[in-house]
C-alpha cells in the first residue's frame, strides 16, 4: 500500500482523483486543500516553502499528484504574480521536497503552454503559450523535470465535472446562457440573444474519466511495470467549440437553445490559443485511453448536479441523449 498526496484535493480535479482512488485502490490518501476544506483531510498553503517540506517530511507520501494551480486564464492575466506564486513557486517547492524525500511527483499542466495553430500537438511538439496562464503553468513543467527528470508532467484540456458552483468549470458555467435567469421576454416572447464563442476548439475532458487515467498511471509506476517520466498528454477525443457544447447540453436538458448565437471571432478578455488538440499516443500505448464521450460524461454530471445548479432548468428534462 502506498500513501499518495493530492494537492488541491478540494478542487475539481483533485476532488474526483480522491474519489477514483479510494473506490478503486487500497492506498493511503493524503488529501490536502487550502482555501476550501477537505473532509478527512489537511489545509496546507503551498505558497509556504517551509510549511510544505515540514508536511512532506512528516508525512513521507510515496507519490504526489500536484493537481492544485491558478488555472483561470483570466485572472491569471489580471494578477499574475498571484499565478506565478502558485502554478512555480509552490511547484518548485514541492518538487524540491517530493525529491529529497524520493516522491514521485506528477505534475498537473495544460494544453495552453501550445500556442493553438499547428494541432494535434505530441508531448515534444515546441511550446508557445498564448497568455500568461500558460506560461506559468510551462514554467511549472520546467521547474518540475529541472528539478528531478524522473517526475512526470500530464498536459490536459478544458475540464468538466461533478462541481460544486457552476464557475468551478469552464464548461459548465456554460449553463448560465440556458437558464431562464439570463434571459428577458419581449413583446414577442422571445429570449435575449446570447453571444457564445464557436471559434475556439477545446477537447472538454471528463475529470472522473482522467481520474481514472492518473490511477492507472500510479498504479503502473508503484509496481514498476514502467518508468513514467517526461510529459504525458490526455484529453478526450471529441473536439467542439463552447457553442457546440452548449448545443449539446441543451438537448441533455431538452431545453431551447435558439437565443444562441454562433461568434466566429475570439471573444475572451485574455488571449487564447485557437486549437490546442493533444495527441495521447505516448499514454496509449500503455493502455491508457479516454472512455467517455462528452454526451455521456455530461448527461451524469447534470443528473447528479445539485437542483439550485441548474438554476430553473428541471431535472426531470434530463434525456438520454440521441446517438
Amino acid at each position: 500500500m502506498a500513501r499518495i498526496m493530492i494537492t488541491g484535493a478540494s478542487g475539481l480535479l483533485g476532488r474526483a482523483v480522491v474519489k477514483h482512488l479510494a473506490q478503486h485502490t487500497e492506498h493511503q490518501i493524503i488529501a490536502c486543500g487550502y482555501s476550501r476544506a477537505v473532509a478527512g483531510g489537511y489545509q496546507l498553503d503551498l505558497t509556504q516553502a517551509d510549511m510544505v517540506a515540514e508536511f512532506v517530511e512528516q508525512h513521507k507520501p510515496d507519490v504526489i499528484v500536484h493537481c492544485a494551480a491558478e488555472r483561470r486564464p483570466d485572472i491569471s492575466e489580471q494578477d499574475p504574480q498571484a499565478a506565478l506564486a502558485l502554478n512555480a513557486g509552490a511547484t518548485r517547492s514541492l518538487a524540491l521536497a517530493a525529491s529529497e524525500h524520493r516522491a514521485w511527483l506528477l505534475y498537473i499542466s495544460t494544453d495552453y503552454v501550445f500556442d493553438g495553430k499547428a494541432p494535434q500537438y505530441t508531448e515534444v511538439a515546441q511550446t508557445n503559450p498564448v497568455n500568461f496562464y500558460g506560461e506559468s503553468k510551462l514554467q511549472g513543467e520546467q521547474i518540475v523535470l529541472g528539478i528531478d527528470s524522473s517526475f512526470a508532467v500530464l498536459r490536459l484540456p478544458i475540464l468538466y465535472g461533478d462541481v460544486e458552483f457552476l464557475e468551478e468549470s469552464a464548461v459548465t458555467v456554460l449553463l448560465k446562457h440556458l437558464s431562464p435567469a439570463t434571459t428577458v421576454e419581449t413583446n414577442s416572447l422571445k429570449r435575449r440573444a446570447e453571444h457564445i464563442d464557436n471559434w475556439a476548439i477545446r477537447s472538454p475532458t471528463s475529470t472522473d474519466d482522467i481520474a481514472s487515467a492518473i490511477t492507472k498511471m500510479l498504479g503502473l509506476h508503484l509496481m514498476s511495470q514502467k518508468a513514467l517520466t517526461g510529459r504525458y498528454h490526455f484529453s478526450a477525443g471529441q473536439t467542439m467549440t463552447k457553442y457546440q457544447m452548449l448545443l449539446q447540453m441543451a438537448e441533455i436538458l431538452n431545453v431551447s437553445h435558439s437565443h444562441l448565437i454562433a461568434v466566429t471571432s475570439a471573444t475572451d478578455s485574455a488571449k487564447r490559443p485557437k486549437d490546442c488538440t493533444l495527441s495521447c499516443e505516448r499514454l496509449a500505448s500503455l493502455g491508457i485511453k479516454s472512455e467517455v464521450p462528452f454526451s455521456l460524461g455530461m448527461l451524469n454530471v447534470l443528473q447528479h448536479m445539485p437542483p439550485a445548479l441548474l438554476d430553473g432548468l428541471s431535472r426531470q428534462a434530463l434525456q438520454e441523449p440521441k446517438r
